[in-house]
This record gives C-alpha cells, sequence and structure tokens, in this order.
C-alpha cells in the first residue's frame, strides 16, 4: 500500500469517526445509529391492533414480552387483561398438524405478503381468524389451540366471517370463495376464468393504494348474498418489477396504470351464497371509480360511491336489487378534486350521516333516508378527521377532529339532535379512538412529542376506565432525549406554516450551525404534529448532535388546514410547496445562529421529489440534497394520485412538464445522493434511471445508491440501518464537515 492511498484511507476513518459519533456507552444519553436501527428496541411498544369482541365485554390485543408473542384479552367490567394464546405454543403444535409447516414470524401470521390480512374475531367472539403460511388460521379463544381452515399452495386474504358465524367468505386468487367453519367444506363463487386480468372482491393495486380500497366484497345482513365488485385490468399494460438477484432474474409483472392511462374497468355484483348466476347493478360508472361500497342495514338495499375519472364529484348511491335502477342520496363536488374518506354510517329509521369539505373544511352533516339534508352536525375553521358511528346511547356521534389546534387531533361527541360537539380527552397530543360495537366505550391510543403511544379506556362520555398499555418503551431509559420545537412562519401567500425543529444538545447562539430541511410538503400528509416521533425523531436528534439544525416545515397543501389551504397545489404540483419551502429558508437565513451556506434538503417518495425539485430549481439555496425514492417525471406515477391533483397530461401538459424534475437536470448546483429500491412497486426505479440519464445528459455529478429486493418502505426492510448510515454519513461530512 502507499503512502498516499494509506493517508487517503486514514482520513476517511477519522472522518467516518467525527460523523458517526462515539461508540455506544461513550457519552450519556448518546444513541448511534446502531442503537436506534440495528433492532426493534426504541420501536412503539403499545399494541398497534384492537379487535373488539362482538359483545363489547372486552377486546384483544397481540403483544410481546419477554421475547414472547401472545394474544391478550383485556375485560373491561374488570380492567384486567389475561393471555388466551401463547403464539409459540399454538405454532409448535400446528406444526404436528401440518407435516412441513414452517412457523411464520408473527408479522406473517397476521400480515402475510403485505396487506390483506388484517385479523377478525367471529360473531359469537369464539374465533380468531388470521393467516399463517397463507392458509386461514382460527385460533379457539377458549383452549387456545389453532386449526386450519384452508390448505391450499395460494393466498387467502380478506377474510370475512359470515353474520351467522357458520362460515368465513375470502379472495383467492382473484375470485370469491366462502369455507365452513365446522367442515372446512369449500364453495367457490366467482370464476375468473383462465387469465388473471379479473380481479373478484380483491382490488387492483392503485385502488389500494390510493382510495385506501382492501377488501371489496360484503355479506348481506342475512348472509344469503355476497355483494362484490369486478376489477378488470386486461388494458393496463404490465410493468416489469425486476429480482436481479437470481442467477437468472425473475420478472414480477405489476398492473400499474400510469397518469392519462387505462384504468380497471370495474361493475358491482352481487352472488347468493350458494353460489349462482351474477346479478350485475347498474352504478353510472363509465371511466370512473367504485370507491366505497356495502348493505344498508336492513338489507333492502346496497348502497355505493363512484367517483368520476376527474375526481371533481362523488356520488353517494342506493340501488334496491331488481329495480335496475340506482339514485343518487347525496353528491359533493369540487373544481379541483374532491376527498374520499370513510365517515358514512347509518342511523336509526334508514338515515346516515356523512362528512363534506362543501365549505371548505370537512365536517359531518345527517341526512333522511332520502338524501335530504336534515342538519348540520359540526362547524368552525377545524376538519373532522374521521367519523366513528353513535355511541352508547345512540343519540350523539363520536369523531376525531383538530379542533384545539390544527397540530393536534382529539375525540369529541356532537349531539345527533343538534348543538355543540364536547370533547372527551383532553390531553395535548394526537388521539384515535377504537370503539366498542355497542358504543359505550373507546380504547383511546395517545401520544404527543414526550410522550410514546398508550392505550386507555374511556367511556363513552370521556370517563377513564382503565389504562390498558402505558406505552412505555424501556431502551429510552437514560436516553436524553430533546423534543422538538414547535413554531409558525408567513408563507408569501400570508398562510401561517407550521414547523418545528431540532438544535444541537449544546446550541449556542452566537455560532454559526449549518441547518437540514427534513420535508414532505405533498397532499394528504402532515408532519408536524404533537405526537410521538418514534425512530424518525430519534434521527433527526442524533443529526442535531453531530451539529446540525434540522428543520421540518408544512407548505401549503399539505393537510390538516382546510381543502383551499391544501388546494393550493391543483395542476401545478411542487410550485407552490417549493416556493414554501424557500420562505422557510428565508426565515432561517434571517437568524444570527444559521450559515445560509450550508443549507441541505433530504426526503422520501413526495419529500424525494421535492428534494429533486428544491436541488433542481432552487440551487442557490440549497447546497445539498438527500432524495429517497423520488418522483422524477409525474407521467410516470399512478393514474389515481397524479390526476387527482395534475388532471391529465393531454388535459395539462405546461403542468406536468414544470412539475416534473426531470426537465431541470441542468439546474443542479450542489451535491446530490439519490436512493431508491430496486423492487419497488409504488415509486418505479423508473424515475430514478430517467432522472440519472438527465443528469448525465446535462453533465452534472450526482451520487446514487440502489437497494437490492427493497420496495417502497425501505424504513420496514433489513436495509435500513445501511440506509440510515448512509445518508448520515453523507449530510455530516457536507454539511458538518465540509468533505466531499
Amino acid at each position: 500500500m502507499t503512502r498516499d492511498v494509506r493517508l487517503t484511507h486514514m482520513a476517511l476513518l477519522i472522518v467516518a469517526m467525527m460523523t458517526l459519533g462515539p461508540p455506544a456507552g461513550a457519552d450519556d444519553g448518546w444513541l448511534t445509529l446502531e442503537d436506534i436501527f440495528g433492532s426493534d428496541r426504541f420501536h412503539d411498544s403499545s399494541p398497534a391492533s384492537i379487535q373488539w369482541l362482538p359483545d363489547s365485554s372486552g377486546f384483544l390485543y397481540r403483544d410481546t414480552r419477554n421475547g414472547t408473542t401472545g394474544l391478550y384479552r383485556f375485560d373491561v367490567a374488570t380492567g384486567r387483561e389475561r393471555r388466551v394464546v401463547q403464539w409459540g405454543r399454538a405454532l409448535a403444535e400446528l406444526k404436528q398438524q401440518r407435516p412441513g409447516f414452517q412457523t411464520p414470524a408473527m408479522d406473517d401470521v397476521n400480515t402475510h405478503q403485505g396487506k390483506g390480512s388484517v385479523p377478525v374475531v367471529s360473531p359469537d367472539g369464539r374465533y380468531y381468524l388470521s393467516v399463517a403460511a397463507g392458509d386461514l388460521l382460527a385460533m379457539d379463544l377458549a383452549t387456545g389451540k389453532g386449526r386450519f381452515l384452508t390448505n391450499d399452495p395460494s393466498v387467502e386474504r380478506f377474510a370475512a366471517f359470515s353474520p351467522d358465524g357458520t362460515r368465513v367468505a375470502f379472495a383467492r386468487d382473484g375470485d370469491l370463495h366462502w369455507v365452513d367453519v365446522n367442515t372446512g367444506a369449500e364453495r367457490r363463487l366467482t370464476d375468473r376464468g383462465d387469465g388473471t386480468a379479473v380481479l373478484n372482491g380483491v382490488t387492483d393495486w392503485v385502488y389500494e393504494e390510493e382510495l385506501g380500497v382492501e377488501r371489496s366484497f360484503w355479506w348481506s345482513p342475512d348472509g344469503s348474498r355476497i355483494l362484490f365488485v369486478q376489477y378488470d385490468t386486461s388494458k393496463i399494460p404490465p410493468f416489469p418489477i425486476t429480482d436481479d438477484m437470481e442467477m437468472v432474474p425473475s420478472v414480477e409483472w405489476q398492473r400499474y396504470p400510469k397518469a392519462g392511462g387505462v384504468n380497471s374497468s370495474v361493475r358491482l355484483g352481487v352472488v347468493q351464497s350458494e353460489g349462482g348466476p351474477i346479478r350485475w347493478i347498474p352504478t353510472g360508472v363509465a371511466d370512473g371509480y367504485i370507491v366505497r361500497a356495502g348493505w344498508l342495514p336492513d338489507g333492502s338495499a346496497v348502497w355505493f360511491q363512484i367517483l368520476n375519472r376527474d375526481q371533481t364529484r362523488l356520488e353517494l348511491r342506493r340501488a334496491i336489487l331488481g329495480e335496475g335502477v340506482s339514485r343518487v342520496l347525496v353528491a359533493d363536488e369540487s373544481p379541483d378534486w374532491v376527498n374520499v374518506r370513510d365517515d358514512l354510517f347509518f342511523v336509526g329509521g334508514g338515515g346516515f350521516v356523512w362528512s363534506s369539505e362543501r365549505d371548505g373544511w370537512r365536517h359531518l352533516y345527517l341526512h333522511g333516508p332520502d338524501g335530504r339534508l336534515i342538519r348540520r352536525l359540526t362547524r368552525g375553521e377545524w376538519q373532522v378527521e374521521k367519523a366513528y358511528g353513535l355511541d352508547g346511547s345512540g343519540q350523539r356521534v363520536i369523531f376525531r377532529a383538530n379542533a384545539e389546534d390544527h397540530r393536534e387531533r382529539h375525540i369529541y361527541s356532537v349531539p345527533l339532535a343538534g348543538g355543540d360537539p364536547v370533547l372527551l380527552v383532553p390531553a395535548a397530543g394526537t388521539h384515535s379512538a377504537f370503539p366498542s360495537p355497542d358504543g359505550r366505550w373507546f380504547v383511546d391510543r395517545f401520544s404527543n412529542v414526550t410522550t410514546p403511544p398508550r392505550l386507555d379506556l374511556y367511556t363513552s362520555v370521556g370517563a377513564k376506565a382503565a389504562t390498558v398499555d402505558d406505552g412505555a418503551i424501556p431502551a429510552l431509559s437514560g436516553v436524553a432525549f430533546q423534543p422538538p420545537e414547535f413554531d409558525s412562519i408567513a408563507a408569501d401567500s400570508g398562510d401561517t406554516l407550521y414547523t418545528w425543529m431540532f438544535r444541537p444538545p449544546d446550541f449556542d447562539p452566537t455560532k454559526k450551525y449549518p441547518v437540514l430541511v427534513y420535508v414532505y410538503g405533498g397532499p394528504g400528509n402532515q408532519m408536524v404534529v404533537n405526537r410521538w416521533g418514534s425512530t424518525r425523531f430519534l434521527f433527526m436528534q442524533y443529526l442535531a448532535r453531530q451539529g446540525l439544525v434540522v428543520f421540518c416545515l408544512d407548505n401549503r397543501g399539505s393537510w390538516g388546514r382546510g381543502h383551499a389551504f391544501e388546494a393550493w397545489i391543483h395542476r401545478r404540483l411542487g410550485e407552490v410547496e417549493l416556493a414554501d419551502q424557500l420562505a422557510g429558508v428565508r426565515y432561517l437565513k434571517s437568524q444570527p445562529w444559521v450559515d445560509g451556506e450550508r443549507i441541505g434538503i433530504y426526503g422520501g417518495s413526495y419529500g424525494g421529489y421535492m428534494t429533486l425539485t428544491a436541488m433542481n430549481r432552487a440551487s442557490d439555496s440549497f447546497e445539498v440534497g438527500v432524495a429517497y425514492a423520488p418522483v422524477s417525471d409525474w407521467r410516470l406515477y399512478d393514474s389515481i394520485y397524479t390526476e387527482r391533483y395534475m388532471d391529465t397530461p393531454a388535459d395539462n401538459p405546461e403542468g406536468y412538464r414544470n412539475s416534473s424534475p426531470v426537465h431541470f437536470a441542468e439546474g443542479l448546483a450542489g451535491s446530490l445522493l439519490i436512493c431508491h429500491g430496486t423492487m419497488d412497486n409504488n415509486v418505479h426505479l423508473q424515475n430514478t434511471i430517467q432522472m440519472a440519464e438527465q443528469y448525465v445528459t446535462a453533465g452534472k455529478l450526482f451520487d446514487l445508491m440502489i437497494y437490492p429486493r427493497v420496495r417502497h418502505g425501505i424504513r420496514v426492510s433489513g436495509s435500513r440501518l445501511h440506509f440510515h448510515r448512509l445518508k448520515a454519513d453523507f449530510l455530516v461530512r457536507r454539511l458538518v464537515h465540509g468533505t466531499f
């Protein structure tokens, strides 16, 4: 080894030691990246999934204690819990039932191959149904023992008990089936033929991703019929997702409709539970979307919601089987787009509660059976986030909203007869509710920037009954966690923009500090919220310990501030968002302790898009950028999301060009790192490949990291530690130490 090479290696080692900090234990309260991302020790500890028993006597949740995972039952009458299933023992017994069965990881038990396997409880409260190794697994809550209901090489998804609990309907290979719980006899209800392009009762990718639709079938109240949506994806060009880690690469074909391209054709059908011909319901959908559906409580008719292709009109319709027509009950329209939510529920006498942004803020409205408006239930410059249903009295609606502060979420109730909302749980922070079926109770999941998520049981009038889980994270003991500072600045438009900031723990206002702007910036999301930040905040504090100020701003277009605030971005993604982020940069540069020549930006997904936009179009403001899984050209992204905000490429060609970083590669002047997973089926690697080509053509240098077999969610992949080490090293070396 030559002297020059040895010196180069030593210099890199010194820089790495400066960048990544001292080893664990070298400083009281210090965390390394290995501490944060090398294990799950700092993940939220309270159970994330709650399943109420049908009689509301208690609820179930999974938890891991002392390395052992169990299913626990919490009884509301006694306020006590007990373990009803020890998963390790139960799965060991299943191995004896089925030779060759491999005990799955706990995630696989309940989320086999991702979505589609949320556990359900039988109507009589006897069985807890989940998925193991792709088959339906019923755990007997009385004995703690399990048995398989199915035995098929294909994966079962979206299990749903019949109302009487004797059968479980599910989707397999794009068709609807049911299995008898007692005998194991199966029946296939639909037949999509030899092809793979038709899906019955299970959505295509873009419906699931962008409209929140997963299970697309529903038992009738008497169990005699099943309503379902059929998706025909045959006209959508298949997109290749390649796994290059095999000797001969394999290809996964994804039906992914691009902006302006062909979507699935959809129709709504009803099939008898014993099988037979399908009765198709007239929906009025041509080139639009069936976004929600179900049965009226008495089973006399079905309801469904349709959204036009432009996403400017959402209709709630009702259809009585056999009449051959459907009628509109209520409709919402907007010149930009209509947001689809899950706030519809029915009340006595056939009326229903519906949420709408018709006055610019999402609020609740009570309608009669014919759709006639009876009264408005909530009002004000705040928005309803979720309507849960009626409380135990049947006279009040339980809902979630940000009425106290746009950066918080609280649980309220409001009378159906009219009146002011009542705040049920006042603790400052973020709350979400899991109401009991009878409406008498709800489990409150609560956190704020200093409190990890915890679970508490409340009555429907807001009286605390018990603590279910205190949310304590033992690994945090002794960690010198410093929460972010909340503030706000003014946009050029005059709108208030909320911010948070992490400063170095030894912050000295007489010194000059580099700043990292952490950005998401996209619609439907809000970053500046008073909630627990988990490992994300620990990572931000880690960067602050390295000498960075970390700053985050919610620009116009973000969620939580009403529709007008969100709709600023219509037909011009990136423009208003960048203007507001630059207002944040001007604020930072006005502070005497900020080094205006050392400002960086980092974000993933839409935040990655914002990073490319900033680095390409505002190079005088940003010296360094890290973009993960960025969209580089909106023509490459999916139809539902992109057209909601941009219309189609044919309708808005100039908007698409001005909004896409690939057209502004020549503007890159700073130091840029792009990271992307090779098997990302959300933002395809194609975006980064095409961006790279433009940088090469423009003669611009940049860094690139490709993560094999990683999807869009790198934070939940095995590559998360490497990813965080890479970007931390890149940011700190360039912004703090000025080395390249």
